[in-house]
């Protein structure tokens, strides 16, 4: 057999490789078409930090092992973000109509082509804040700002980067939008959204009002100084916290200037 056939014999079995899909890689599908990409641990800590048993998993080997599988089969595929050596995982279009077929009830977003480089911290950050809120069970229901810039009534009427970066349930039944302030955004900008927000929330009707009440998670002391000031007077509609506050202390996102 010469190298050709080798190489026509390897393509052929990795076409042919198949798995069955599991409840738990459906949602797997969903996570990461809805959030943009995961990584091996996002994965590991969302769906396999628990095991079937109620113990905590002793190492994330399960999860690497199914990832792989999964995209072996054509569901995800892997790539590297241009700053770390990290892989992360996006989903496929094969994906996208497994999850498709099996929740036609549903809107289930296209996949992600490539990791958006311009906006990759600010999503690997909200990734990692509904992962945290969801395990501790402080939010539930989470509609992505993917989701919400793909339907405007699911949005309020807020259309691409008005929208915030999810609307999710809180532990009380109160929806919440939740936004990550990253970059240094000037006052009429940030003042602006409060007054957009605040209207929304007191609104009348139920097609505009989709949310509750707004939390901030700041990265600098300057965003954070600012919204804490412009939402004093608004009371409870506003939660203002700093990175440590929120991600807590020794995390990689200070708040700085």
């Amino acid at each position: 057999m010469d190298e050709s056939e080798v190489k026509e014999k390897k393509k052929k079995v990795r076409k042919g490789y198949s798995v069955i899909l599991t409840p738990r890689d459906l949602e797997i599908l969903e996570f990461i078409l809805d959030m943009k990409f995961a990584s091996i641990e996002d994965i590991f800590e969302k769906f396999f930090k628990v095991t079937l048993a109620g113990e905590e998993a002793k190492s994330n080997e399960w999860a690497v092992r199914r990832l792989q599988q999964l995209a072996k089969a054509g569901y995800l595929k892997g790539v590297h973000s241009f700053s770390e050596r990290t892989k992360f995982y996006l989903a496929t279009i094969k994906a996208y109509q497994e999850v498709s077929r099996n929740k036609p009830e549903e809107e289930v977003l296209k996949p992600s082509r490539v990791i958006d480089h311009r906006t990759f911290d600010h999503d690997r950050l909200v990734l990692e804040a509904r992962i945290m809120l969801e395990n501790k069970r402080a939010a539930s229901c989470w509609v992505s700002d993917k989701k919400l810039r793909s339907s405007t009534e699911l949005s309020g009427g807020l259309t691409l980067s008005n929208v915030p970066d999810g609307i999710y349930k809180s532990e009380n039944g109160q929806k919440v939008a939740f936004e990550i302030e990253l970059s240094k955004k000037s006052p009429k900008e940030i003042i602006s959204k409060i007054k957009r927000y605040v209207s929304m929330m007191r609104s009348e009707n139920s097609k505009v009002r989709v949310f509750d009440r707004v939390v901030y998670v700041c990265a600098k002391k300057y965003s954070y100084d600012l919204l804490v000031r412009e939402t004093k007077i608004y009371g409870d509609l506003f939660e203002v916290m700093t990175f440590a506050g929120f991600f807590g202390q020794g995390n990689s996102y200070e708040p700085q200037g």
